[in-house]
């Protein structure tokens, strides 16, 4: 066999070998993020639990502006 063939032999081996390297880090990366997000997730629902509860509520602070309902339904006039 001539050292062609070699070459081509040792050049497929290296590049097979890096396209794996480069699927194996995705792969990995993946992992990882998918980790990160699994814990930034139970953070998020443990501060949600502890919330305290004088955290504002969806209602309107101002009184005098009529509500969407009443908006829709003739409201006071």
């Amino acid at each position: 066999m001539s050292l062609f063939f070699y070459g081509i032999c040792i050049l497929g081996a290296l590049l097979g070998g890096l396209v794996l390297l480069v699927l194996y880090s995705l792969l990995v990366m993946a992992q990882r993020g998918d980790a990160c997000l699994d814990q930034l997730e139970m953070e998020m629902l443990k501060n949600h639990k502890y919330a305290s509860p004088l955290i504002k509520s969806e209602k309107s602070e101002n009184l005098g502006m009529p509500a969407t309902s009443d908006l829709y339904h003739g409201g006071p006039t």
